[in-house]
């Protein structure tokens, strides 16, 4: 779970991380007020999520059970099972489907999560993963036990991490993942603006 100070604690806070998340979805007012495209859902998630939290660390508790209740149902119905506080700011999930997230969870700022993933206690404790800013989980990925992950890592398809990955801006994979390149996050950034020009 977040630390105190990274959490929303202020409704200027609240705008802030929602005008700073909610673009990366799609501005389309109508579709995204219906609900009736994956990207719609998962925005719509987004926004009841963030709104929980500062309900919650506000303790706002009538407005609180309002919001909470719309997001579990939400959560129940799309198999996104992710906690309250364990997200800093500018989460991206980049795909509707199952996510299953430990309520000890910790994921830093601009984090990109893709579907079929598990962030869960490993083993005899129920130590969970933290991952710093800037990490990439791929498809069907497992991150496993109280794991740290650097900042910018990009994590494969499938892989399973069950050890602590300190180099930041790799890329790992396999089952257990281990390093299979230097061209973390941050490398895919600067291709992506290459391609762009």
């Amino acid at each position: 779970m977040l630390e105190p100070e990274k959490r929303i604690k202020t409704k200027k806070q609240l705008k802030e991380w929602l005008d700073y998340e909610l673009p990366k979805y799609g501005n389309n007012k109508l579709v995204n007020m219906l609900a009736i495209t994956e990207i719609a859902i998962v925005r719509k998630h987004q926004y009841l999520l963030r709104k929980t939290e500062y309900c919650i660390n506000t303790n706002k508790r009538i407005l609180g059970a309002f919001y909470k209740i719309r997001l579990f149902k939400l959560q129940n119905k799309h198999a996104l099972h992710i906690p309250p506080n364990c997200c800093a700011k500018g989460l991206r999930i980049m795909h509707l489907g199952p996510i299953l997230m430990n309520s000890g969870v910790v994921i830093g700022e601009n984090c990109a999560i893709h579907m079929n993933t598990s962030f869960v206690a490993g083993g005899t404790t129920n130590s969970a993963p933290r991952l710093g800013n800037g990490v990439v989980v791929g498809v069907g990925a497992v991150i496993l036990g109280g794991v740290t992950i650097a900042d910018n890592v990009a994590i494969g398809a499938n892989a399973v991490v069950n050890k602590d990955v300190l180099e930041e801006n790799i890329a790992v994979a396999g089952v257990p993942a281990k390093k299979v390149s230097d061209n973390g996050r941050k490398e895919w950034n600067k291709k992506a603006k290459q391609e762009d020009k």
